[in-house]
């Protein structure tokens, strides 16, 4: 009798946890979450995949740029110094639009990062 007890606890439990999971699966995918790469509603034959290569290309460009920038403003104004524009990308007409709007994105979040991490690294050895 006492093992048929533990059985059926075990059962349960076991039941329980899976539904637990399920449920818990679930609410991460809804509440966004989850990240899916393949999207059904992109018609242009880019995906996320392409979306990331370009903006890494243009991130790597853009923080030897901000980097560059933000060394040579921590020697020029010390703390004074702050960045107040960025220089524009160099973009090829032969590229495609998306590969233009996601290089300049990760451009643009690359310069503010070595921008940012050469005004740190110079202030720091002030």
């Amino acid at each position: 009798m006492g093992k048929q007890k533990f059985t059926r606890s075990t059962k349960i439990l076991s039941v329980l946890s899976l539904v637990f999971f399920v449920i818990s699966v679930t609410a991460a995918s809804a509440s966004g979450n989850v990240h899916i790469d393949a999207s059904a509603s992109e018609t242009n034959g880019h995906g996320s995949r392409d979306s990331r290569i370009d903006s890494l290309s243009g991130s790597q460009y853009g923080y030897k740029e901000g980097y560059n920038a933000g060394l040579e403003d921590c020697l020029k104004h010390r703390q004074e110094g702050v960045l107040t524009k960025m220089t524009e990308p160099e973009i090829n007409n032969k590229w495609t639009r998306n590969y233009k709007i996601s290089y300049i994105k990760g451009f643009n979040k690359g310069y503010l990062n070595g921008y940012n991490d050469a005004r740190f690294s110079c202030l720091k050895k002030w």
